[in-house]
């Protein structure tokens, strides 16, 4: 279930059963489960996350605000400039080349990769403020912080002197209001990702051949559901173990990794996550987590084990269920970025998502050249966002 503040609830339900409750999301604090455990830290969620966690308030309202620590050079791309817009390009620039190709790239790459590092870091881009940052994927943005823009910033300024400030997650398909709002504040939208969007009440959708294939396999014998009722302490690292087994040892250490703590956050009645598992032979084989938030669905958790037999399909049925959830809750689907293509086959429309940044804080040296940086980035990032996914 979600956090009451903020929240379509999902009541679990009887194995077996898939139907489930909905209330409307109406608050703006949807993180606030991170004030768990008397959380400061990010790392104690995310391990590959060097950021203090400051909590703004005003009346009834309240925002977390991360500010990257000493180490946040290395910090995964969900709270690291650097690692969204230059490491993480590059790994995957190598991760697609031959074995030939790679070394020949990592030894050409040596000198401006430093160079960029170094540029990154003289412009503030390591040192940074974030405003309503989940610490996954993709947040959801909300109506209501959309219309206070220019306040949650002001009441950042005593904690942010000094520091670049970003904003993740910024798509007007998803929220129309916030990048208007934002750039009437004097951030600049930078392209961050290439996401996927799709409206699962339409009929011409599940005629889809790939949808009704995955659809079918979802449904089939031999791989269970277990909903999250039925998932336990004891499951979480097998439920950690098919997360990573995607994200870092399929993709790349740049993604978020979740902790022993986030997985067992996500278990509780108030988690801001829904988790479903998939088992064969006795084992946890998959996980997807389900997070709802003014009227879309998305996944920020996903992840199956890459040793099972390739016939189950075990991501085909994880991102099944995806779909199948969001139409059977009256919800849009935002898939968030990456393996473009399955998604295009399934109904996914691809639409640019943006960071923005305001740079106003920074010393004049600073500032210049982080301008320069994001110029680069505006003018280079949407072609080939387009053109890799």
């Amino acid at each position: 279930m979600l956090h009451p503040l903020a929240r379509t609830v999902v009541e679990d339900t009887p194995a077996g059963s898939w139907e489930a409750a909905q209330e409307t999301a109406t608050g703006e604090d949807s993180l606030a489960w991170m004030d768990a455990d008397g959380c400061v830290e990010a790392a104690h969620w995310v391990a590959n996350v060097d950021a203090r966690i400051v909590r703004l308030r005003h009346q009834e309202s309240s925002l977390p605000l991360f500010l990257d620590g000493p180490h946040a050079a290395y910090n995964s791309y969900v709270a690291g400039a650097r690692a969204a817009w230059l490491e993480y390009a590059a790994h995957e620039a190598l991760r697609s080349a031959s074995p030939t190709r790679q070394r020949l790239l990592k030894g050409l790459a040596i000198a401006p990769l430093a160079l960029a590092r170094a540029a990154f870091a003289a412009a503030g881009f390591t040192r940074a403020a974030w405003f309503d940052n989940p610490l996954f994927s993709t947040q959801l943005g909300s109506p209501v912080l959309a219309s206070n823009v220019a306040h949650w910033r002001a009441l950042a300024l005593p904690q942010t002197a000094g520091r670049a400030l970003f904003w993740r997650n910024v798509c007007a398909d998803v929220e129309p209001v916030l990048p208007s709002a934002l750039r009437a504040d004097g951030w600049r939208l930078l392209p961050a990702r290439l996401v996927y969007l799709c409206d699962p009440s339409s009929s011409d959708l599940w005629k889809r051949n790939h949808v009704r294939r995955d659809h079918k396999l979802m449904r089939s014998d031999g791989v269970d559901w277990v909903p999250h009722a039925q998932l336990t302490v004891e499951d979480i690292p097998a439920l950690r173990r098919c997360f990573r087994a995607v994200f870092f040892d399929k993709h790349s250490a740049l993604n978020p990794d979740f902790t022993d703590a986030f997985f067992a956050r996500c278990l509780q009645p108030d988690s801001p996550l829904e988790l479903l598992a998939l088992r064969w032979q006795g084992q946890l084989v998959g996980v997807l987590a389900l997070y709802i938030q003014h009227g879309w669905l998305t996944t920020p958790l996903i992840g199956y084990d890459t040793t099972a037999p390739g016939p189950l399909g075990l991501y085909r049925r994880l991102m099944a269920r995806l779909l199948w959830e969001a139409k059977d809750r009256g919800l849009r689907l935002h898939s968030s970025s990456g393996a473009g293509d399955f998604k295009r086959h399934r109904g996914g429309e691809p639409v640019l998502e943006f960071t923005a940044v305001h740079s106003g804080a920074l010393s004049g040296p600073k500032r210049w050249m982080f301008e320069q940086i994001a110029d680069q980035i505006t003018q280079h990032a949407p072609a080939l966002l387009r053109r890799n996914g």
